[in-house]
């Protein structure tokens, strides 16, 4: 199996939606991740287009929306 090399901002922002995530079992937002990672919102959409790009994360539309990790997110 290949690994995926993920820069440092990267790597910050997949471990706190997956923290996250694993407290609410539900979709986290953008703005939560930025909160936790200290980062302006704009720059975790961003970095959300890379991780889905990488099937790491997944968008969840909708009011109650925001991003979920994926299976290969885990690993």
């Amino acid at each position: 199996m290949s690994t995926i090399e993920l820069t440092a901002s990267q790597k910050k922002i997949l471990r706190a939606l997956v923290d996250l995530h694993r407290e609410t079992e539900d979709a986290v937002k953008g703005e939560d991740i930025a909160d936790e990672v200290d980062r302006n919102p704009g720059t975790i959409r961003n970095q959300m287009q890379s991780l889905k790009a990488l099937q790491l994360v997944e968008g969840v539309p909708g009011p109650k929306g925001g991003y979920k990790p994926t299976a290969n997110a885990f690993d």
